[in-house]
C-alpha cells in the first residue's frame, strides 16, 4: 500500500496541521459522486440542526435511551461530522461549532466521576458503561482532528488536556479492567487510546492501545487481532458482535498504517483485519447478519460499522465487489476512503459479492468448531443453511452446541431468537439485557438443537463452555450435495450427539430439502427434547395433537421450559409432518423420529410478567425413557402462494416417505418423492475423506468413498 493511500485511509487520525492552516472551501455536494454527496447533505441537516440548538453537554444521568445518553451520542456524531465537513468546505461554523461542544466537555469532563446509572458493567464517565466513552473518543477525536490546526494554542491546549488526554488515561490506566481484556469493550477502548495517542504525539497511549498497559503484548489491539479472530476471519462472539467490533478494528487499523506503515497492519496474521470485513459481509442473508448468541436480529449492512468497513476494505483492496455493497448499503462515511467508494461506485466499477458456502473455522487456530454457511446460489436472499457448530462465543454467547437456521428468499424459516433485549429502549430496564436474555434467550430449549433431561448445556455457565470446543467432523461446500458433520460431547456430563445437516438438490424441486440426522448416545436413561423453532403460519400436521383450549399449561419449570406455552400435545408412528406458510411459500417438516416419541407444540411468552419476549412457536420432538436416540428429519419447501391473484400452487408435500434405519456403523434415510423416486443418504460413523463404505438397499451394495454417499434411486433400480 502506498504511504498516500494510507493517509486517505486515515485523514482524520494523521497529526493534525499547523494552527494557521485553513482547508481550501470545496464546491457543493452536487459536485461529488451521488453517494458521497448524499453524505455530504445529511451530515449538513444533522449539524446545522445541532447549530441552531445551541451547544448542549448535559451532566450524565441517564442509562441507554434516557436523554443524556443520546444527547451525548449525537454530540459525537456532531464532533464527527462537523469537522468532516470543515475539511471538505472550510466553512468556519462547522469549526467552530465543534470547537464550542469540545470545549463545553472540558469544562464539564474534570468533574465527572463513575456515572450514576452504571449497573453491571464498569461504569463510564459520560455513560452508563465505559464502552460507550471508549466509542465517544473513537468519534470525537476523529472530528476533532479535522479542526485542531486551525484553533488557538489555548483552545487547542485546553481540549487536549481536559478532554481528549483525560479521557484516553481514563479507558487505559483508569479501566485495566477493561482494556485489559480480549474483547469487543476493550478493542474499542484500544482504538480510542490509541487514536488519541496518534494524534497528540503521546507514545506511551499508542504502545499501550497497541500492546496492552504493560506493553507486553499480552494484551492491546494486536493480541486481540491474534485472539478474537479465527484464521478465517470470524469473530469469537459471533457475527452480531463481527459487525460492532469492526469499526474499532478497522479504523484504527487504519490509523496505524497510517501513521506506521512499517507495521504493515493489513498484513498483520495474514491479512486478519480485511478477512474480518469480507466474513461480516458473509455471515449474512439479504444484509442482515446470522443472529446467533446476543443479537439483534434487526441489525444489518446498512450500519455505522459496516459503512467505515466497507470504505477502508476497499481502499486497502480495490476490490469491486465491496462496491455492490455499499451500493446495498446506500450509504458511506464522510472520510476519503468513503468518497473514493462513492467516486468508484458512480464510475460502475461495482461488481456483485460472490455469496458463496464457506467453513469458517472457530478458535484462534481455527480447529475449535465451525460456522457453516451452505449456499446454492450467489444471490444474497438465496436459500442459506447455517450449522452453528462454533465455541461458546464469551459471555455472550448461547447454550445451541450444534444450532442450524435456515433462510431463503422469503427470509428467516428455521429461526434463532437471538437476545432478549430492546436496545437504547429505556422503558425496557434501561436498553439493556433483560432477565429472560439469561432465562429463555441463551437457555438450549430456545434453540434448533438437543436438550438433555431439561437442561441446558454446560449446565447454562459460560464460563464452563467456553472451556470446551465442538468438532467439526467434515463438511462438503459444492455440488447437490453439500453437508456438515459436527459433534460435541462436552455440552453433557455423560451424553455426545453428533449432528450431520445436509443440502440436498433434487431434480424437478425448485428449492434445496435440507436433511438432519442427529444421534445421541448416552449411559442411563434420559429425556431427550429436539426443539424446531420456526416462522410462519400452521397449516396441517398429520399429527393429532391434543390441544389444549381450556387452558394453556406451561412446558417446565426452569432452564427456559417455564418459558413455553403448550398448545398440543400428540403421538404418531412412523413418519410423522407439520406444514406452514410464510410469504409465499409452503413449508413441511418431516420427521422419522425414535420409536415412543411425542411432539408438542409450544409458544414462547410465559412466565413474562413485563412483556419482554416475542410470541413465536415451536415444534419439540421429545423421547422419555432412552440411552440413545436418532432424530431424523427433514425440511422441504414447496409451493407458492399468490395473494395478489389469490392462487395457491403445490401446496401440498412431494415427499411422500422419509424413513430411517441404522445399518452397522452407517445412518441410513430413504426420502422418497410423489413420483416414486427415492433419494437414499448414507453417513458413516468414520467420516475419514478416504475410507470405503457400503450398504444394501434394494437387495443391490451401494458404495462410495467419504463421510456421505448419495443416491437418486429410480423405481426400477439404482443410478449413481
Amino acid at each position: 500500500m502506498t504511504r498516500t493511500l494510507a493517509l486517505l485511509l486515515a485523514a482524520a487520525v494523521v497529526p493534525a496541521v499547523p494552527a494557521t492552516a485553513q482547508p481550501a472551501p470545496a464546491a457543493s455536494a452536487q459536485a461529488y459522486a451521488p453517494l458521497f454527496g448524499a453524505e455530504i447533505d445529511r451530515a449538513k441537516r444533522d449539524v446545522d440542526a445541532s447549530i441552531r440548538a445551541g451547544v448542549n453537554v448535559p451532566v450524565p444521568k441517564d442509562p441507554g435511551g434516557g436523554f443524556t445518553h443520546e444527547q451525548h451520542k449525537r454530540n459525537y456524531r456532531t464532533i464527527f461530522e462537523g469537522g468532516q465537513l470543515y475539511r471538505l468546505t472550510g466553512d468556519v461554523r462547522y469549526r467552530d461549532h465543534v470547537r464550542d461542544l469540545l470545549l463545553a466537555y472540558a469544562e464539564l469532563y474534570p468533574k465527572l466521576g463513575p456515572h450514576p446509572a452504571a449497573s453491571n458493567q464498569a461504569p463510564g464517565r459520560l455513560f452508563w458503561q465505559s464502552l460507550n466513552d471508549s466509542v465517544f473518543l473513537v468519534n470525537a477525536v476523529q472530528g476533532y482532528a479535522e479542526i485542531r490546526g486551525a484553533l488557538s494554542a489555548a483552545d487547542r491546549r485546553r481540549i487536549d488536556d481536559q478532554v481528549i488526554r483525560p479521557m484516553a488515561r481514563f479507558l487505559s490506566d483508569g479501566s485495566p479492567e477493561v482494556i485489559g481484556r480480549i474483547h469487543n469493550h476493550a478493542t474499542w477502548a484500544c482504538a480510542g487510546v490509541g487514536l488519541a495517542g496518534y494524534l497528540l504525539g503521546d507514545r506511551d497511549l499508542v504502545d499501550k492501545a497497541l500492546l496492552g498497559l504493560d506493553k507486553s503484548g499480552k494484551t492491546g489491539f494486536l493480541r486481540q487481532l491474534d485472539l478474537l479472530f479465527s484464521p478465517d476471519g470470524y469473530y469469537a462472539e459471533g457475527p452480531y458482535y463481527q459487525r460492532y467490533a469492526l469499526q474499532p478494528f478497522v479504523v484504527f487499523a487504519a490509523a496505524i498504517d497510517a501513521n506506521e506503515p512499517d507495521r504493515k497492519i493489513f498484513d498483520y496474521r495474514n491479512g486478519i483485519v480485511l478477512k474480518a470485513v469480507r466474513t461480516a459481509i458473509d455471515v449474512t442473508h439479504d444484509g442482515y447478519f446470522i443472529p446467533v448468541n446476543d443479537a439483534m436480529r434487526d441489525k444489518s449492512l446498512r450500519t455505522e460499522e459496516l459503512y467505515h468497513a466497507v470504505a477502508i476494505a476497499y481502499g486497502a483492496t480495490k476490490d469491486p465487489a465491496f462496491l455492490s455493497i455499499a451500493d446495498w448499503q446506500g450509504r458511506t462515511v464522510l472520510t476519503p476512503a468513503g468518497e473514493a467508494v462513492a467516486a468508484d461506485l458512480a464510475a460502475n466499477k461495482a461488481k456483485p459479492w460472490p455469496f458463496v458456502s464457506r467453513l469458517l473455522g472457530d478458535g484462534p487456530d481455527g480447529k475449535q468448531g465451525a460456522f457453516v454457511l451452505l449456499r446454492t446460489k450467489t444471490d444474497p436472499s438465496g436459500p442459506l443453511l447455517v450449522a452453528k457448530n462454533s465455541v461458546q462465543g464469551m459471555g455472550h454467547g448461547h447454550f445451541d452446541r450444534l444450532n442450524w437456521l435456515y433462510y431463503d428468499e422469503t427470509g428467516p424459516v428455521v429461526t434463532d431468537y437471538g437476545a432478549a433485549r430492546f436496545l437504547n429502549v429505556e422503558a425496557k430496564r434501561g436498553g439493556r439485557y433483560l432477565p429472560e436474555n439469561d432465562s429463555w434467550a441463551s437457555a438450549t430449549i430456545a434453540h434448533n438443537t438437543l436438550v438433555v433431561d431439561e437442561q441446558s448445556h454446560f449446565a447454562g455457565d459460560w464460563k464452563v463452555g467456553e472451556k470446551f470446543q465442538t468438532r467439526q467432523l467434515a463438511a462438503t461446500l459444492d455440488g447437490p450435495t453439500r453437508y456438515s458433520i459436527a459433534e460435541v460431547d462436552s455440552a453433557y456430563k455423560d451424553v455426545k450427539f453428533r449432528r450431520a445437516l445436509l443440502m440436498l438438490e433434487v431434480e424437478g424441486l425448485a428449492n434445496p430439502i435440507m436433511l438432519d440426522i442427529l444421534r445421541a448416545t448416552g449411559s442411563g436413561r434420559h429425556r431427550y427434547d429436539l426443539p424446531l423453532h420456526f416462522s410462519g403460519h400452521i397449516i396441517d400436521s398429520d399429527i393429532a395433537f391434543d390441544r389444549k383450549l381450556a387452558e394453556r399449561p406451561v412446558l417446565g419449570k426452569a432452564n427456559g421450559y417455564q418459558h413455553l406455552w403448550v398448545d398440543g400435545e400428540g403421538t404418531k408412528a412412523g413418519k410423522a409432518r407439520l406444514t406452514w406458510m410464510q410469504g409465499s411459500r409452503f413449508y413441511s417438516y418431516h420427521m422419522a423420529p425414535p420409536a415412543g416419541a411425542r411432539f408438542i407444540l409450544a409458544e414462547s411468552g410465559a412466565n413474562d410478567p413485563e412483556f419482554n419476549l416475542r410470541r413465536e412457536p415451536a415444534l419439540i420432538q421429545r423421547i422419555d425413557g432412552a440411552d440413545d436416540a436418532t432424530f431424523v428429519s427433514l425440511l422441504e419447501p414447496h409451493g407458492e402462494y399468490d395473494a395478489s391473484a389469490e392462487t395457491t400452487v403445490a401446496s401440498s408435500t412431494r415427499v411422500t416417505a422419509l424413513e430411517h434405519r441404522r445399518e452397522g456403523a452407517v445412518e441410513l434415510a430413504l426420502i422418497t418423492l410423489v413420483d416414486g423416486r427415492r433419494i437414499a443418504v448414507a453417513i458413516a460413523d468414520d467420516v475419514a475423506a478416504g475410507t470405503k463404505h457400503s450398504v444394501m438397499i434394494d437387495g443391490r451394495p451401494l458404495a462410495w468413498t467419504g463421510p456421505v454417499g448419495r443416491f437418486d434411486l429410480a423405481r426400477t433400480g439404482a443410478k449413481k
